[in-house]
């Protein structure tokens, strides 16, 4: 379902509180701008929403400048008429300001006249999220310091997943089990290099579910209902839920996972069979225990090869 620059509910509302009649013979319902543009640029503040608007193609057409002009649009509904209306002519014809749209154009809604521009190309067919927009759009509406925002918040939410990786980058026990509550799945012989990347994998890809994993209230428990699962230690039963050593504690995941949480006697019997068969942080540990072993080596080679650290004998 797209989503519309302009709802129906606005456009009811301008129908009722915001337009003029203009004509002489026949009158007819004109936005009343300045109305409008108070409304929408209030809406924009709460919703904290920046002043400023690009109007920008969808695919660029490298072979010609796009160059639409916009006047007026009819709503079928209301029958109130969008469009910047300068005049009438002797007759009483509303005389309408031609809005040149071209590749790209800027608007700060803090200008009056940039706001009233938007206020009516927003209706205009060409344009993704026009109330009458045609099959293939050739503008879409681009918030710069919008997309800014997010992109910077995506950057921070990497961040903090990176962060939190390195956590628990030299605890076997943590790392496999926190991959596994991502929804990772391991080879028997996965190694550390493989639920290393794979923690890192999400951090970039996926920061947001990263996150709100980790900060899951019931991850612990989680995590262990995760991995027991994927060892067999607790099966799915169709007919009787989710079965630890023939007990039912649950039967959905969820329900599992509340069980896990109130009965440490099922949650410690639970753990002790995870470590005991759990092949992937057996040896995840093992290569963790190695690359330690191996650098405190080279630590102390180099420690006696420094004669600082060496006894010093004076001749006389």
């Amino acid at each position: 379902m797209k989503k519309e620059l302009v709802t129906l509910e606005e456009r009811i509302w301008i129908s009722k509180n915001a337009v003029k009649m203009m004509g002489k013979a026949i009158q007819i319902p004109v936005i009343d701008l300045d109305k409008v543009i108070e409304r929408m640029n209030g809406q924009r503040k709460s919703n904290k929403l920046s002043p400023y608007i690009e109007i920008q193609p969808i695919s660029e057409d490298m072979h010609k400048v796009p160059n639409r002009v916009a006047t007026y649009q009819k709503d079928p509904i209301t029958g109130v008429y969008y469009g910047i209306a300068i005049d009438q002519d002797e007759f009483g014809n509303v005389k309408w300001q031609k809005i040149q749209i071209q590749d790209t154009l800027s608007l700060n809604l803090d200008r009056i006249p940039d706001a009233k521009v938007w206020a009516i190309i927003r209706f205009h067919p060409d344009i993704q999220g026009s109330p009458w927009q045609v099959s293939n759009p050739y503008y879409k509406i681009y918030d710069p310091i919008a997309i800014a925002e997010k992109e910077s918040n995506e950057i921070d939410a990497i961040k903090l997943a990176f962060d939190r990786v390195d956590m628990i980058i030299e605890k076997p026990k943590e790392m496999v089990l926190f991959a596994r509550f991502l929804g990772e799945e391991f080879m028997e012989n996965s190694n550390y290099k493989l639920v290393k990347g794979a923690l890192l994998r999400t951090a970039k890809n996926n920061p947001e579910l990263f996150n709100m994993k980790w900060e899951d209230k019931t991850r612990s428990y989680g995590e262990y209902f995760q991995t027991a699962l994927a060892l067999g230690i607790i099966i799915n039963d169709m007919n009787r839920g989710f079965l630890f050593r023939n007990i039912q504690i649950g039967v959905s995941k969820e329900d599992a996972i509340r069980t896990l949480s109130m009965d440490q006697n099922i949650l410690a019997s639970l753990g002790s069979e995870i470590f005991e068969k759990d092949k992937v942080i057996q040896i995840v540990d093992s290569e963790l225990s190695s690359v330690k072993k191996n650098e405190k080596r080279g630590k102390d080679k180099e420690k006696d090869k420094d004669p600082a650290s060496a006894g010093s004998t004076d001749f006389d």
